[in-house]
């Protein structure tokens, strides 16, 4: 296992400190560069304990418990600190600062010292001390509390958060990514083909631009752990003339998504506030509240005036389909949404079992298998990865779209959604070379084999990648497949999701599915990407689901004979498969499993199996595919289920295989649809209800009695889905 170096922070500070030297000291202000030229005059002593100290989550530390073994003489470096005036003692700031970081016990000290009136019981929660004592922050004396005199908080901090910010362009970088990074566990671009083009490169260009960008992301954080108060302060604060200017794009995104979400919050107590901040935020989202709340408000003509200028200019996609659906719903003689239509036109429900709730595309997709339909589940990883591996070159090597460090996943014309803008010319000669599925499927692959496992941020590479790319291209029209290509690059940023849960071939085209089960709604960036593929030339649909019982659904009963009930250590010794489909058994299969281990007397008393038969049976690995292949499309059906799915899914894995299906349990559906007995094990209800079972705890006889008992309770489920 991999180790750190003892001083290893000391390290990763000085690479991130490198980058701000090569590319960003033109982005610090007055005061940071004072602040970064005292830390740079440290000793190495010094240094050391201030990153320890700024690299913590919360910004007090008490000095008594700073203990490092590489730092020998910490109470010289905290002196050090002070002189160069990097830490500050608590006592010395406003009361309020230190309050929310302390623990009950020591906010009950703190109260107490300052004479607090109308405290908390003691029992009351930390956070109604909190409140007290922030309300009468005023009577505490930091100067003279012992509490605050234990705490020093560094000034350098913020500074190295902005640091911080710089690097990886948002907040929540640290330097344990650098830790992660060193010790393998954080993959990065460093050792990719990339990394010969990548170089150090600056996020943003002006002062401005990243101090405005770093302010409202800053106040984006914050409003997680903000009260309503608060935000309300700060929503009349983004008001007034002394607001902190977004700058640049960046800057702006964050202004707008702050005003937006603000305006959200005070709605209801505070309307003026949040119609201000609505007409003044360029969020998608906030103009659709503005334009709702301004038709609420009856102001129809401002409200129709603004929807006709998104329909004239608007380039987001979603915010455009909001107001022409708005136009047609408000203005127009339509009394239903886009949404609703889309739904109501999307044909006859097709029944499904409710195994299948929670994974209806599966459902589907087995039904399709039984009607000689292929379809897989692709939604948007399949179009993702269409787009990256086509364009691979223009994203990830070219000194067009360099990365800005090792850590970077996200080329910079896709942030700034400006990739066709940037490579247009590149883009027009891929898709040239495009002629047909032949050509598309060499150049994917190629792409495939040179960049497999290097980290991006597209898509996940698999094993059957190549073989869902190739259902997706060798059947699609390829005049389709360029034209959504060109698409996505020119908004990726709008057309990167949204795309239908399953592609599928029928009579040789390719055709592309949403699935909507019952209670499901659809989302408009959903009709965004559907209208687009539409217009490309996709045959692209809506198929609703019910949970109706369809009478064709495959079921296979399965019994697992083990060693033991542990998972996790125990191992199958017997299997057995019993294939169902329309209420009548159609297949089986058994097998002894060699397990590899001992067998006890105690379970060999149990299930008749004994070291001797499974001596020279298969393994569990050479039965793995048939098993797989036997209980295709099918339901797994199983008496207590979760025990025998779970014992195959654990053989699965040891041979570094998956195994997933839909499940259903007999003794679940006994109680639901034979409800009264006084037992549900097998054996009892077998007998309860006269259906035979010799041989009880043999694989196969378990088995054809829970396909049995199966049967029964289905004739009772299809009656009352007929219904």
């Amino acid at each position: 296992m991999k180790t750190l170096p003892e001083k290893y922070y000391l390290a990763h500070f000085y690479e991130l400190v490198a980058f701000i030297d090569a590319t960003s000291l033109h982005l610090l202000n007055t005061e940071q560069l004072r602040q970064y030229a005292l830390v740079q005059r440290l000793s190495e002593a010094a240094l050391c304990l201030l990153i320890r100290i700024i690299n913590r989550k919360s910004n007090f530390v008490a000095p008594a418990r700073l203990n490092y073994a590489e730092i020998l003489d910490i109470t010289a470096a905290l002196a050090e600190l002070e002189q160069h005036q990097l830490i500050t003692s608590a006592a010395q700031l406003p009361a309020s600062q230190l309050l929310p970081e302390l623990t009950k016990a020591q906010l009950q000290d703190v109260c107490a010292q300052a004479g607090v009136v109308d405290m908390p019981a003691n029992s009351a929660k930390k956070q109604a001390w909190i409140d007290c004592a922030l309300k009468q922050s005023c009577a505490i004396k930091p100067t003279s509390d012992p509490t605050y005199q234990a705490y020093v908080q560094s000034v350098f901090k913020d500074t190295f958060d902005y640091f911080l910010y710089l690097y990886f362009a948002h907040l929540g970088g640290t330097l344990a990514q650098f830790s992660m990074r060193d010790l393998g566990i954080l993959k990065t671009n460093g050792n990719s083909s990339r990394a010969a083009a990548s170089q150090l490169n600056a996020h943003f260009d002006e002062l401005e631009e990243a101090q405005s960008a770093f302010h409202y992301s800053q106040w984006l954080h914050q409003l997680k752990v903000m009260s309503d108060e608060e935000k309300t302060a700060l929503a009349q604060a983004l008001l007034t003339p002394a607001k902190v200017e977004p700058v640049g794009r960046y800057g702006q995104e964050k202004y707008n998504l702050l005003s937006y979400k603000l305006a959200h919050h005070c709605l209801t107590h505070a309307p003026d506030i949040a119609m201000t901040l609505l007409a003044q935020s360029d969020h998608p989202k906030a103009q659709e509240k503005h334009i709702r709340a301004l038709y609420a408000e009856g102001e129809l003509t401002l409200c129709q005036a603004k929807l006709n200028a998104i329909l004239e200019a608007s380039a987001d996609e979603s915010l455009l389909l909001f107001a022409q659906d708005f136009s047609r719903l408000k203005f127009g003689s339509q009394r239903t949404s886009l949404l609703t239509e889309m739904l109501r036109n999307s044909g006859t429900a097709i029944p499904l079992d409710e195994a299948f709730v929670g994974a209806p595309e599966q459902g589907l997709i087995d039904y399709y298998q039984r009607h000689g339909i292929t379809a897989i589940h692709s939604e948007n990883g399949i179009w993702r990865a269409l787009f990256c591996l086509s364009f691979w070159p223009e994203l990830y090597q070219s000194d067009k779209n360099q990365l800005s460090n090792e850590f970077a996943l996200r080329p910079k014309s896709i942030k700034e959604n400006n990739f066709y803008d940037t490579f247009a010319a590149e883009v027009e000669t891929r898709l040239q070379h495009f002629t047909d599925a032949q050509a598309m499927l060499a150049w994917l692959l190629q792409q495939i084999t040179a960049h497999y496992g290097e980290p991006n941020c597209f898509m996940a590479w698999y094993d059957h990648l190549y073989d869902q790319l190739c259902l997706l291209v060798r059947h699609s029209p390829m005049d389709a497949l360029r034209k959504h290509l060109r698409a996505m690059s020119k908004n990726y940023r709008g057309l990167k999701d949204g795309y239908p849960d399953l592609i599928g071939v029928r009579d040789g085209k390719l055709f592309c599915v949403e699935v909507k089960a019952p209670g499901d709604s659809l989302r408009r960036n959903q009709i965004v990407t559907m209208n687009q593929l539409l217009s490309a030339g996709f045959d692209v649909s809506i198929q609703q689901v019910a949970w109706q019982l369809d009478p064709a659904q495959p079921y296979v009963i399965v019994d697992v004979e083990t060693t033991g009930g542990q998972k996790e250590y125990d191992r199958i010794t017997e299997i057995a498969l019993v294939k169902v489909v329309a209420g009548e058994v159609v297949d089986q299969w058994s097998s002894l499993v060699n397990p590899n281990k001992h067998i006890s007397r105690q379970i060999t008393a149990l299930t008749g199996i004994n070291n001797q038969m499974v001596r020279d049976a298969p393994v569990f690995a050479q039965l793995a595919e048939k098993i797989d292949a036997f209980s295709q499309g099918a339901i797994f059906v199983a008496h207590n289920v979760n025990f025998d799915m779970g014992m195959i899914k654990a053989e699965f894995a040891r041979c570094g295989l998956s195994y997933r299906r839909a499940k259903l349990c007999t003794v679940v559906l006994a109680r639901k649809w034979l409800p009264g007995h006084d037992s549900y094990s097998l054996g009892k209800l077998c007998a309860d209800v006269g259906i035979t079972l010799n041989g009880h705890h043999r694989a196969l006889n378990d088995a054809n009695a829970t396909a049995d008992l199966f049967i029964m309770i289905n004739a009772l489920r299809l009656a009352h889905s007929a219904q």
